[in-house]
């Protein structure tokens, strides 16, 4: 979603709305695109949107905004929406980053091992799930029942925490990342760098352009806040 207009009110506040806050533009409470009050229940991220639009000079980037990213996503998603997005998720985690190894033997294939086996470990008891892990890119067939664990436990989230969770599991290519994170086995700047594993090695070896470290940025912003949004209503 692309939004760009002018800034359109002078002064920006938080205010109580059914138990909830929201951002007043002027005298107007935020909306979303589709006309729903952008109201949240925590006050942390209320703050956090907050100054979002208290930052707006001049155009409306919706672009560097994240928090109302996930705002207006999580608002206006329509309930067939939601079971799509969860089915999309429970595919990352049937083809987890975490499954898929180097050449067995080689230097990243032991860093890889290093840094995500114990990771699979505590997943495995935690879920009562099992795990195949394979030596290369071709796909491998997980079981079954590793599907409906996942329906179930994405089932429990609220609508913010399961857009926070599509944008990590996106930009991480891991949903097992994304459930250590719900559970708080592991910090955000752990799991983007457990994330980054085969990237950081690549680099290593072949260096990094300037336009990527920009990348990087914009990414890793948008990680963190979306963990954020995890650690705080869960």
């Amino acid at each position: 979603m692309i939004w760009k207009k002018k800034k359109f009110w002078i002064t920006t506040k938080l205010k109580e709305k059914e138990s909830k806050f929201g951002v007043l533009l002027d005298k107007n409470l935020l909306k979303t695109p589709k006309k729903k009050n952008c109201l949240i229940s925590n006050i942390i991220l209320a703050k956090d949107l907050l100054k979002e639009w208290s930052s707006i000079q001049d155009d409306i980037n919706f672009h560097n905004m994240p928090v109302t990213q996930i705002c207006f996503a999580s608002l206006d998603r329509k309930r067939n929406e939601k079971k799509i997005l969860i089915n999309k998720l429970v595919e990352y985690g049937m083809t987890d980053l975490l499954f898929y190894r180097d050449t067995s033997g080689s230097e990243l294939e032991k860093l890889q091992s290093k840094k995500w086996d114990k990771l699979l470990d505590w997943t495995q008891h935690e879920f009562n799930l099992d795990f195949k892990i394979v030596n290369g890119i071709m796909p491998v067939k997980q079981p079954t029942e590793n599907y409906d664990t996942f329906i179930n436990e994405l089932k429990k989230l609220d609508c913010f925490s399961l857009t926070a969770l599509n944008d990590i599991v996106t930009l991480s290519g891991s949903l097992i990342l994304g459930l250590l994170l719900l559970k708080k086995k592991i910090m955000s700047k752990q799991a983007w760098s457990l994330s980054k594993v085969d990237q950081d090695w690549q680099r290593s070896k072949w260096g990094i352009l300037p336009e990527q470290l920009e990348e990087d940025e914009y990414k890793m912003k948008k990680f963190y806040i979306s963990c954020k949004f995890i650690n705080l209503l869960n």
